[in-house]
């Protein structure tokens, strides 16, 4: 008698990305006029207080809280910002220097990121996009690995600390952490700023 092959890990994952993605747009739909300022105002407070002076952010893409009014906060606060690039898949990221009006090329799944001619610099803040969270801080990507490549070769050689941002309704039961999955230092929300393990 053969029966269902157990859910793996990544099987999990898939579903729970799925529905939190359904909801995550449902939440921008209703929050997307607001949340890009209150992330701005609770970033700019938390990235005060850490140490460092380089941060990475990203362009949103799909129904992403949009991270660009906290960048352009940053940068008036005299820090420098820069955005990643993926170089070939299984990868770890790379950064580049981002200024606001700076040309970007269009990539993939509407992904943007900075000319070959920007300069390269190594953040010491990352700001991740993320399809879902649970309450231990581990998040759910779209996939590819990059963001958990990349903290994972920084965390074996400098300090980095990891910002997710995500709508509150993102959050899904905790689920299985694979050996290669790395968790958040802290999540923004349009509600606050959760801390993990820090």
């Amino acid at each position: 008698m053969t029966g269902t092959p157990p859910a793996t890990p990544s099987d999990i994952k898939a579903k729970l990305r799925q529905d939190a993605l359904r909801r995550r747009a449902a939440a921008h739909q209703r929050q997307m006029a607001s949340a890009g300022e209150i992330v701005r105002g609770l970033g700019l407070d938390l990235i005060g207080q850490l140490p460092g002076s380089v941060v990475s952010g990203y362009f949103p893409i799909r129904d992403e809280i949009d991270p660009v009014p906290l960048l352009t906060g940053v940068i008036e606060s005299g820090m420098q910002v820069v955005l990643p690039v993926i170089l070939a898949k299984a990868t770890p990221l790379i950064f580049r220097t981002w200024q606001p009006g700076d040309v970007l090329e269009t990539k993939p799944f509407g992904l943007k990121e900075p000319l070959a001619s920007a300069k390269v610099a190594l953040p010491d803040i990352l700001l991740v996009p993320l399809s879902a969270f649970d309450s231990a801080g581990f998040r759910i990507g779209y996939g590819g690995g990059y963001f958990d490549r990349t903290l994972d070769l920084y965390r074996k050689n400098r300090k980095i600390t990891a910002i997710g941002v995500a709508y509150d309704e993102q959050e899904v039961p905790c689920f299985a952490h694979e050996p290669h999955d790395q968790s958040m230092d802290y999540l923004i929300t349009p509600t606050g700023v959760r801390t993990f393990g820090t």
